[in-house]
């Protein structure tokens, strides 16, 4: 049951990097202080306050870069490489495993940066169509998606350390969630008159092929 209950903490603590990358991570640095989790020597420089000041800085970034549209659509892509590797060490973390051998080491790597990089993917299926979506309603709705993601972040992180089952059932839900987004903003979306793959209504120019469109896109 121990080692059950750990790995749904570490999953919880790696799906949450899917979605903000230095999140969880911070998470793990400020739970060490409290009775819910301890760190293991080799991961304690996660706790240290430099190290937790440089996350809470790179966290602000990542909510402000990914609120403005024009840098939240370039980090889609970037953005696989620090969730994977915070998906890494957040698993290894509560795992344990880093070092003790090779195949401990390929299996936390391939288990947690594999569950980060899922989600992530997950997570870009339905941010991309939803970010055309909110320019054509209002600025701040693409910050208030970033700040959701966040939140989003954090409670996957707080309860994979506090009450894993949980962050279990909310990895789910979200998962369900995204389909039913997902299909929501689809439906919104009409074929381009040359390449036939969808594009927002009123559109003049299609964003995959880059052809006129020979009139304003209707639903």
């Amino acid at each position: 049951m121990e080692t059950l209950m750990t790995y749904m903490a570490a999953f919880g603590l790696a799906s949450g990097a899917g979605a903000k990358a230095f999140i969880p991570i911070l998470a793990l640095g400020g739970f060490h202080y409290t009775p819910y989790f301890e760190l293991s020597e080799r991961f304690q420089w996660i706790c240290s306050p430099a190290v937790m000041a440089i996350l809470a800085v790179m966290v602000v970034l990542e909510i402000v870069v990914d609120a403005h549209p024009e840098l939240g659509g370039w980090t889609d892509s970037v953005s696989y490489l620090p969730k994977m590797v915070a998906g890494f060490i957040g698993f290894a973390a509560v795992v344990g495993t880093i070092d003790d051998d090779l195949v401990s080491l390929a299996g936390s790597g391939i288990l947690g940066a594999g569950t980060a990089g899922s989600v992530h993917f997950v997570r870009n299926a339905v941010r991309r169509p939803f970010r055309m979506v909110a320019e054509e309603l209002h600025e701040g709705v693409g910050r208030a998606a970033s700040v959701t993601e966040a939140g989003v972040s954090l409670s996957l992180a707080g309860s994979a350390l506090v009450v894993p089952p949980v962050s279990m059932v909310l990895v789910g839900g979200l998962a369900l969630s995204a389909v039913l987004v997902g299909n929501a903003i689809g439906r919104r979306r009409v074929p381009c008159t040359a390449c036939g793959q969808p594009i927002r209504p009123g559109a003049l120019v299609c964003i995959h092929c880059g052809a006129d469109q020979e009139s304003p896109a209707q639903p």
